[in-house]
């Protein structure tokens, strides 16, 4: 059913008012007389073309392309789409797509051709609509990305985008082949977003958006909601750090007889004030491996973040990123002012050595061939990641290895505890091989999983 997308002149105001609250909620800083300008820029367009109010808003109240999605969400919300009749087939049991379907992806490559983004971002909203499955809420932003990219079929969408091409000499074909890369690329990024908020926007109230960022979600959280995160991430690090410093400095373990005769010398052999012993813990070694795959690229940072902050409660850090290829960092983290860009991390060569999804069997195969001799009965290991095996062979005879060697092995695992052993994950059954198991989906399970193992 089609609906007005522009509200009258006389309510214009009201509906910037009501997209500024939402943009402040979200946690974008708009000031009132950026707000101001924005009803003043309204007056420069035409306000019966919602392309053109996008624009003007976007350029009165955005000054940092990490609030793209929670704009493109609030916009939509305040000023909603045209939605244009297409009949809903759905794709066949054999992945083949139907009329409807084919339609949508002649228009989306139309869209993406002539760079109209307000066009993408509504042809990308029927797409997870269609395919994303997030009305059934089973997993992360990422897995319903990718359930929704493998109906789109990539590479048949990349053929459509250069079919039409007019280009003859083979730079020409070059640049458009680069162009629709790039194109599918801020596609992808885009419908992610798309989805984070449709996951998140079933799980919270837009009027409990100013929640503290210790609490939001990890794998559901956008752009800007990550962009806040990180800066919240670091001086919650540093007072992690001090606090089990003091503890640490605090802790004592038992009477000190001796030490305690010799102070009542002053008070005629009366142990007037008792002298405790203090504990001289062995600091154990520390060995971190996070999966960088998919979603889970945005959580590591997070972790290892942490883990480095508080690294003076053991004798040595080791940290390790991976995919299918696993590679050590600890040189990025000793050289790091804060939270890590997971692209910092998705650079290092030998991270992905055949399709880019985790394979557990293969990561921890190869590190106990090459760094197996560090695990020791000193060593702690953690492991952080969604323990999803995309079919593979699980890694189990490789984690019960390791967990012989070592002193503890944790997993730390971001997704929420209700998605865990569903679809491929392997949660309880990598879980039967850890010393402990912790559900690390915030912040502050994060932080608090951390505590309890140092």
């Amino acid at each position: 059913m089609a609906h007005a997308t522009i509200p009258p002149l006389e309510g214009m105001p009201a509906a910037v008012l009501d997209l500024v609250r939402r943009l402040r909620a979200g946690g974008l800083p708009v000031s009132t007389s950026e707000a101001l300008d924005a009803v003043d820029a309204l007056a420069t367009v035409d306000i019966n073309v919602r392309s053109d109010v996008r624009t003007a808003m976007k350029a009165t109240l955005v000054k940092d392309t990490s609030h793209e999605v929670l704009f493109a969400r609030s916009f939509d919300a305040v000023f909603p789409r045209i939605h244009r009749s297409r009949d809903r087939e759905v794709p066949t049991s054999d992945g083949a797509m139907e009329a409807g379907d084919e339609q949508l992806m002649d228009d989306l490559v139309r869209a993406m051709r002539d760079g109209d983004i307000d066009q993408i971002d509504e042809l990308l909203d029927e797409a997870v609509e269609r395919y994303a499955g997030t009305d059934k809420h089973t997993s992360t932003a990422g897995h319903h990305t990718q359930r929704a990219l493998r109906r789109m079929n990539i590479p048949a969408l990349y053929r459509r985008y250069l079919q039409d091409s007019d280009a003859e000499s083979r730079y020409d074909r070059a640049v458009d082949a680069a162009e629709a890369n790039a194109m599918i690329e801020s596609m992808k990024v885009r419908m992610e977003g798309l989805v984070a908020g449709r996951l998140r926007d079933t799980e919270i109230d837009v009027h409990q958006s100013l929640e503290d960022p210790e609490d939001r979600p990890l794998l559901l959280a956008g752009p800007d909601e990550l962009a806040a995160m990180r800066l919240a991430m670091r001086p919650l690090a540093r007072r992690l750090a001090t606090r089990l410093g003091n503890k640490r400095r605090r802790s004592t373990s038992g009477l000190d007889m001796r030490r305690t005769i010799r102070a009542s010398m002053g008070t005629g052999g009366v142990p007037v004030q008792p002298v405790l012993r203090r504990k001289r813990p062995t600091k154990p070694d520390l060995i971190v491996l996070c999966d960088v795959s998919g979603s889970t690229a945005e959580f590591a940072p997070f972790t290892l973040t942490l883990l480095h902050a508080v690294h003076q409660e053991f004798r040595r850090v080791r940290s390790f990123v991976f995919v299918d290829g696993i590679v050590e960092i600890t040189d990025i983290l000793d050289s790091s002012p804060g939270v890590l860009d997971p692209r910092q991390l998705l650079g290092r060569r030998g991270l992905i050595v055949k399709d880019g999804r985790s394979d557990y069997q293969r990561v921890l195969s190869t590190f106990l061939q090459i760094w197996g001799e560090s695990v020791t009965a000193k060593t702690t290991v953690i492991i952080a990641g969604d323990t999803r095996s995309h079919r593979r062979e699980p890694a189990t005879a490789e984690l019960a290895e390791i967990e012989h060697r070592a002193r503890r092995l944790y997993w730390l695992n971001p997704e929420q505890r209700h998605e865990w052993d569903t679809l491929d994950s392997c949660a309880t059954e990598y879980g039967n091989h850890c010393t402990d198991f912790f559900e690390v989906s915030t912040i502050r399970q994060l932080i608090s999983a951390v505590t309890q193992i140092v």
